[in-house]
């Protein structure tokens, strides 16, 4: 790639990736009404934020605050790369409060060197690129976000109570309701659990996240119409994947076996 790309998904109305790969790229000063998160790949640029520059480099992260004014002026010399985050303020301010980090008016640099912010970033590229389900996409949203402010103090007492028969009734309508697009927001209504709290919630009464068990679901589910010599391609629609290579890719990480392979056996 080279230059300046965009993604944008249907099932993350709140989210927005900028992906910038130039020998050169220089903006003026400017703000977002969005959080913003930076992460810089290759190269070096000295960050301005109201009068005070600091210098990034690869692995460092920048996480801006709405209307806060800013500029990047990456190093003329050699490759800059880099991947920014926009995510819509009311969602940034809701996840930060579910986790007990004060809402800051101020950017935040740190670094993404830890191999769990480097595996959270892979994989939510890794499932945005696949055409996920909601329920993973934005859980890997959170996940990326909780590696970025793992550092900020929280404030106050941050425990949270587990509301076990919410959670079953999640559990519940995961069952009921697995080949359908099921999206945080829907399992917020469904229970009255704050969605910021739904995945570590279910996570730790269930072994598994949300959009694991859904998966789970849905690969017993093609399991059976595989076992009725149905079409392969058919039952990757039917079982609510978005392709015959996606289902290819997951069915084998879960049982060890391809659909193929699967339907052959005795």
């Amino acid at each position: 790639m080279n230059g300046v790309r965009f993604y944008r998904d249907a099932d993350l109305p709140f989210f927005e990736l900028k992906l910038c790969d130039a020998s050169y790229l220089c903006y003026k000063k400017h703000s977002h009404e969005e959080y913003s998160l930076g992460i810089v790949e290759h190269g070096k640029s000295s960050f301005w934020c109201e009068g005070k520059v600091t210098e990034v480099s690869p692995k460092t992260t920048v996480l801006i605050p709405p209307g806060l004014i800013h500029s990047c002026n990456p190093d003329r010399q050699g490759r800059w790369q880099y991947k920014m985050f926009f995510i819509e303020a009311g969602w940034m301010q809701r996840f930060l409060t579910s986790k007990g980090i004060a809402v800051s008016n101020r950017p935040v640099v740190s670094d993404m060197t830890t191999l769990s912010a480097q595996r959270a970033l892979h994989t939510l590229l890794e499932s945005l690129a696949q055409q996920a389900s909601p329920l993973e996409k934005e859980a890997g949203v959170m996940a990326l976000f909780e590696q970025v402010v793992g550092s900020m103090e929280p404030v106050g007492n941050c425990r949270k109570v587990i509301e076990v028969p919410k959670l079953k009734m999640i559990k519940d309508y995961l069952h009921n309701n697995y080949l359908k697009k099921i999206t945080l927001e829907e399992l917020e209504t469904v229970s009255g659990l704050n969605k910021f709290a739904i995945i570590r919630a279910f996570k730790e009464e269930f072994n598994i996240p949300p959009h694991t068990y859904q998966t789970l679901l849905r690969i017993n589910y093609a399991k059976k119409l595989l076992r009725q010599n149905r079409q392969i391609v058919e039952v990757a629609c039917e079982a609510g994947f978005y392709d015959q290579s996606h289902f290819h890719k997951v069915f084998k990480s879960h049982t060890g076996v391809t659909p193929e392979k699967y339907q052959r056996l005795k």
